[in-house]
């Protein structure tokens, strides 16, 4: 088993620089510890309490690049969990 914690930031904003990259606010909503996980060949991603099976390639993108923008990686995760957690919420 192969345990990684990744710290997931919003992308910092870089004046002066072009293109403007959407971002989400740099907030305590958008800055927390992720942990990825490796076992036998599957791949998970551990987010707030919330537990997602990913691919390898999503896997090896979310180390390679933990900032959060808008269609990056850790984005796209991080709203599969928002979604889980509202799933949840609306079950109970």
């Amino acid at each position: 088993m192969n345990l990684r914690i990744i710290q997931i930031t919003p992308l910092p904003y870089l004046f002066g620089c072009l293109p403007v990259v959407e971002r989400p606010p740099n907030t305590k909503e958008f800055n927390y510890n992720s942990i990825v996980i490796e076992e036998d060949g599957h791949y998970y991603y551990w987010s707030r309490g919330v537990s997602i099976e990913i691919t390898k390639t999503l896997y090896e993108q979310v180390i390679g690049n933990p900032k959060l923008f808008i269609d990056s990686t850790s984005y796209k995760l991080h709203q599969r969990v928002n979604k889980v957690l509202g799933e949840i919420n609306y079950g109970q």
